[in-house]
C-alpha cells in the first residue's frame, strides 16, 4: 500500500542576526578567500567567464587564469576552476581587490565568489535557511563581538513560487526537524553547563532517539527542562587530563590529514607540530605526544575572557551552517553528532594552539587558525565524512569516545 505524503511549504527565512551585520573586508581582509584554496564553478559561470570581455589587463587574466576541469562525479558542479598560482586567484590584484569585480562589477563574479561565506538552503521546516562559513575572518570577527550569545531572526520570504517538502505520513523525524534542532540550538546556548557538557548531553537525548523513542513531544519536554545534573557521571569519566593523548592523537591526525595543496594552512601545520614538539610526518599521531606544551597553551586560552563564549558562537554558528543534525534517518543522525564532536574537537584543539609559545597576537592567530581550518573541513565534505567514518570503523563514534573528543 503507497505511504500517504503530506507537504511543507517553504515560505520564511531563518537567520542568525548577525547574518544583517556581515560585509565583505575587501582590501582590509588579511585572510582572503581569493587565496590558499581551490576556486571551483559551475559550466554555467565557465562559459560566462570565457565570454567575459575587459580590458587587455583583465582579458589575459581571464585567458590564462581558467581551465576545464575533466574528472570526478561531480563534473557539472565543478566543471571549471581558476589556475591558482601559489595559492592565489589570477584576478587578484596587488591591492587586494577582484580585477573582475573591479572592472565589470559584483554581478560578473562566479556564483561561489558572489555567494562565500553565504549559504542558503531550503528546509523541511518550511523555512530558507540562510547562514555563514565560518571559513571567513569577517564571520569570526562579528561572533567575537556577541558576549550574550547568537540570536535568530525569521521573516517571511517575498511571493513567489515556492518550494515544497514532501515527506511520509508516518515519518516522525523530519517534520519535527525544526523542533529538534531549536532544542540543540538552546542547549549549546545553556550556560549552566561548559560547552563541552553541552555537546555530551545533546548526545544523551540523540541517543534516546537513536534507542526507540518516538514521542517527540515527551522527548522535547524532557529536554527542554534538563536539570543541572543531567549529565551521567559514567560519560564524565572518560573525559579530562586522562584523556588527554587520545585527544592529541586525533587531532594531530586530522591536522595532518588536511590538504596539502592548501599553502597557506601550511605553515600553521609546522608551527603547530613544533610547538608540540613533533615532526611532521605519516607517523606523527602514532608517536609520543607531550601534554605538557598543549596544557600550557590552555591555561593561556582559558584565561582569555572572550574564550567560552566565542567557542560558543562559533559551534551555534556552524550547527546552523550544517543544517544539523541530519534526519533523515536514525544512522543519518547519530553520524552526523559524530561528525559535531569531531568538528568541535578539532576547533577546541586549534583554538587552543593558538596560544602556543611565541605565537602571533592572540586574535589575529585564532582567527587564522580557525578560517584555514574551517577551509580544509567545512568545505570539503568528503573530508569530513572520511575522517567521521574511520570513527566509526574503530568502533570509535560511542557516547564515552565522544567524552573523549570534547573533554580537554
Amino acid at each position: 500500500m503507497p505511504q500517504t505524503q503530506k507537504s511543507v511549504l517553504v515560505d520564511k527565512d531563518l537567520r542568525p542576526a548577525y547574518f544583517d551585520n556581515f560585509h565583505c573586508l575587501a582590501a582590509d581582509c588579511r585572510l582572503s578567500c581569493c587565496k590558499g584554496w581551490h576556486i571551483s564553478f559551475d559550466k554555467k559561470d565557465y562559459l560566462s567567464l570565457k565570454r567575459e570581455k575587459g580590458s587587455p589587463q583583465l582579458n589575459q587574466m581571464l585567458e590564462n587564469g581558467l581551465r576545464r576541469i575533466r574528472r570526478g562525479p561531480l563534473s557539472e558542479i565543478h566543471y571549471g576552476e581558476f589556475v591558482m598560482s601559489g595559492g592565489v586567484c589570477p584576478l587578484l590584484r596587488e591591492d587586494s581587490l577582484c580585477a573582475l569585480q573591479v572592472e565589470k562589477g559584483h554581478e560578473a563574479l562566479p556564483f561561489v565568489c558572489r555567494s562565500f561565506p553565504r549559504s542558503e538552503r531550503p528546509q523541511i521546516s518550511g523555512y530558507l535557511e540562510r547562514s555563514l562559513s565560518p571559513a571567513c575572518e569577517g564571520v569570526l570577527a562579528l561572533l567575537w563581538d556577541l558576549p550574550d550569545g547568537v540570536d535568530f531572526l525569521s521573516d517571511p520570504l517575498p511571493k513567489g513560487p515556492f518550494q515544497r517538502h514532501t515527506f511520509d505520513e508516518d515519518e516522525y523525524l523530519q517534520p519535527n526537524f525544526h523542533q529538534i534542532r531549536s532544542v540543540c540550538i538552546d542547549l549549546l546556548q545553556d550556560r549552566r553547563f561548559v560547552l563541552p557538557h553541552r555537546i555530551l548531553l545533546m548526545g544523551v537525548l540523540l541517543n534516546e532517539l537513536m534507542e526507540g523513542q518516538r514521542d517527540i513531544s515527551r522527548w522535547l519536554a524532557k529536554a527542554s527542562s534538563l536539570p543541572a545534573d543531567a549529565l551521567p557521571r559514567e560519560i564524565l569519566n572518560h573525559s579530562g587530563e586522562k584523556s588527554l593523548p587520545m585527544f592529541l592523537s586525533n587531532n594531530l591526525k586530522v591536522l595532518l590529514s588536511l590538504s596539502p595543496s592548501n599553502g597557506a594552512f601550511l605553515p600553521i601545520k609546522r608551527q603547530i607540530f613544533d610547538a608540540m614538539n613533533i615532526e611532521i610526518h605519516p607517523n606523527s599521531s602514532k608517536a609520543t605526544i607531550p601534554n605538557s606544551p598543549y596544557l600550557r597553551a590552555k591555561e593561556r586560552f582559558d584565561a582569555l575572557p572572550q574564550a567560552e563564549y566565542f567557542m560558543e558562537n562559533l559551534m551555534v554558528s556552524l550547527f546552523f551552517h550544517l543544517h544539523l543534525p541530519t534526519v533523515s534517518d536514525l544512522e543519518a543522525m547519530w553520524k552526523s553528532y559524530v561528525n559535531f564532536c569531531n568538528l568541535y574537537s578539532f576547533y577546541r584543539f586549534m583554538a587552543v594552539m593558538s596560544c602556543r609559545e611565541n605565537a602571533g597576537e592572540l586574535q589575529e592567530e585564532l582567527f587564522r587558525s580557525i578560517v584555514h581550518a574551517s577551509r580544509g573541513l567545512i568545505h570539503n565534505g568528503a573530508h569530513q565524512a572520511s575522517l567521521r567514518d574511520e570513527l566509526f570503523k574503530n568502533d570509535s563514534a560511542t557516547l564515552a569516545h565522544m567524552a573523549i573528543l570534547l573533554g580537554n
